[in-house]
C-alpha cells in the first residue's frame, strides 16, 4: 500500500470509543450495502446503509487485515470509524474505470470491527442509525 492515504477520524453520530462487532454486511438488489454493528457494552446496533451509492466494498477478517491495519496507523487507536483522504483505493478505483468514475466523487470509509476490516466506496456518505436491541425484537 502506498503512503498516500490521510486516515480521519469519522464522527458521523454521537458515539462511545466501545469495540464494534460485526452483525451483517449485505448487498442485494432490492437494498444496495448495508452494514450493521453491535457496539460493546449496549443494547445498540449502529447501522450504515449505503443503499446503491457504494462502488466498492471489501471486507478482511483480522488476520489478512493486519498489515494494512498497521499502514494505517489504526492498531490500537481505540477509535472504529474512520474516512480516508487522498486514497490509494479511490485512486485505483478510478484508473480501473478508465476515469469514468471521478476520484472528487468518491468517499472511502473504513470501520474497524472487533474481528477485522471494511473498506467501502461510495458517492455518498451512508444513512447511520442507532438502534436497540429491545425495537428490535418488537
Amino acid at each position: 500500500m502506498k503512503k498516500n492515504n490521510i486516515l480521519k477520524k469519522w464522527h458521523p453520530i454521537e458515539m462511545m470509543h466501545e469495540s464494534l462487532y460485526l452483525i451483517s454486511l449485505s448487498c442485494d438488489q432490492a437494498n444496495g450495502l448495508k452494514v450493521s454493528f453491535e457496539i460493546e457494552n449496549t443494547e445498540s446496533i449502529l447501522v450504515f446503509d449505503f443503499g446503491f451509492h457504494a462502488l466498492y466494498y471489501q471486507s478482511q477478517n483480522e488476520n489478512s487485515s493486519l498489515k494494512m491495519i498497521d499502514d494505517y496507523g489504526i492498531n490500537g487507536n481505540n477509535w472504529s470509524l474512520f474516512w480516508v483522504e487522498k486514497s490509494d483505493l479511490i485512486d485505483w478505483i478510478a484508473k480501473n474505470s478508465y476515469n469514468i468514475i471521478s476520484k472528487e466523487d468518491v468517499l472511502h470509509f473504513i470501520f474497524l470491527h472487533a474481528d477485522g476490516l471494511i473498506s467501502v466506496l461510495s458517492g455518498k456518505e451512508p444513512k447511520v442509525s442507532l438502534k436497540e436491541f429491545k425495537s428490535l425484537k418488537s
